[in-house]
């Protein structure tokens, strides 16, 4: 991607090439998912997609992230008045907030993002606080505890960067703060904040190994030996590496578009390749509001169920709208049973695959 960049002038921006840079990064990542694939490492495969999706999710923030929103906890009456009164001041760390509030000694601020020097005509860049904070963030340096003098830096200096650095980590950088403010920047809304979670879950179970997960990943047969290519999960593979491949992409170039002194190389090119790409995954559904025919069998006969069970008159209700249409919590089981047209004997809906395949009814 650095590659691409076509500078307006004489002048080439240090950000925005650092932040291609970003998005080469991940493309390394996910090349390393698909050979791992190829070589039927599939539990491997989906964890370091756990670290493709937390790579992109946070690129979203850095290319695109307006505002941030940090939180601070057992703030007194008398630090909040002193931060009221230093706000009204005028105080240079108050300039960028845009809102605040306190609840029960619960501080929760939006920060607008940060600008560049002006350019000879005046124009500014905001550039996201996220962009910083990827060379503010040390993960090697461990807690205040652990920390001794080295020679060159004493204890109690080396404990004070350990303070911060996990508040960075802790208000920054966690999941939830990464969702929180993608929701705050607009970029997600609280729907598509749940279906980003569900996929965290799902890969997680794989970084954090404390469930096994090989059946699941390798199907029934698994006791004749593993590692064995399995249809499902090289499927599901390829689709989280499109997926999230398109999605850093088309944040990169979103991030880029309107800006006079920088252009894409082939960017016509580049997005008819998003647009294929997106165009095989489509059944995926990642985020938005685009359920499959399957999903919304199985939203129809769930319905049926629940009159079922709760002892009403049985009535198979119409197809549901999209938004009516609930997320999968698992998307390898809901990837093999797409694969199978299934006929519910209970309500009579019947489901008619596009890629039907006989193994999957005894995956």
């Amino acid at each position: 991607m650095p590659s691409l960049l076509q500078w307006g002038g004489d002048v080439e921006y240090v950000e925005l090439r650092e932040k291609a840079n970003r998005v080469t990064g991940l493309g390394s990542h996910l090349e390393s998912v698909i050979i791992l694939m190829k070589a039927e490492r599939y539990e491997s495969a989906f964890a370091l997609l756990r670290t493709c999706l937390e790579h992109m999710v946070v690129d979203w923030l850095v290319f695109r992230g307006r505002t941030l929103v940090q939180r601070f906890s057992s703030v007194s009456e008398e630090t909040w008045a002193k931060w009221q009164q230093e706000k009204v001041d005028g105080a240079e760390w108050t300039r960028t907030i845009k809102g605040w509030s306190r609840k029960k000694g619960q501080v929760r601020i939006v920060r607008e993002g940060l600008y560049s020097e002006p350019a000879d005509d005046g124009s500014r860049q905001q550039i996201s606080i996220y962009y910083f904070l990827l060379e503010q963030y040390r993960p090697v340096l461990g807690p205040p505890s652990q920390q001794l003098d080295d020679g060159l830096v004493g204890t109690d200096e080396l404990r004070r960067m350990a303070v911060e650095n996990r508040a960075l980590w802790e208000v920054y950088l966690t999941w939830s703060s990464l969702l929180t403010n993608l929701q705050e920047n607009g970029l997600v809304d609280q729907d598509d904040a749940g279906r980003l979670a569900v996929h965290y879950r799902f890969l997680s179970g794989y970084t954090h190994p404390v469930a096994d997960q090989r059946r699941d990943t390798y199907g029934k047969e698994v006791w004749q030996g593993w590692p064995r290519y399995d249809h499902y999960s090289s499927e599901l593979i390829l689709l989280y590496a499109l997926t999230l491949g398109v999605r850093e992409v088309r944040n990169f170039v979103t991030s880029v578009s309107g800006r006079t002194d920088v252009t894409i190389a082939g960017l016509d090119e580049v997005e008819a390749g998003l647009v294929d790409a997106e165009a095989a995954s489509a059944h995926f559904w990642f985020l938005g509001v685009n359920p499959h025919d399957y999903d919304k069998w199985t939203a129809r006969n769930a319905l049926a169920f629940r009159a079922f069970r709760e002892e009403r008159e049985q009535i198979v209700p119409p197809e549901p709208a999209a938004a009516e249409v609930a997320y999968p919590r698992d998307p390898l089981k809901r990837l093999v049973a797409m694969h199978s047209s299934t006929l519910e004997y209970m309500t009579g809906l019947f489901y008619t695959s596009p890629w039907h395949r006989e193994d999957a009814r005894f995956r």
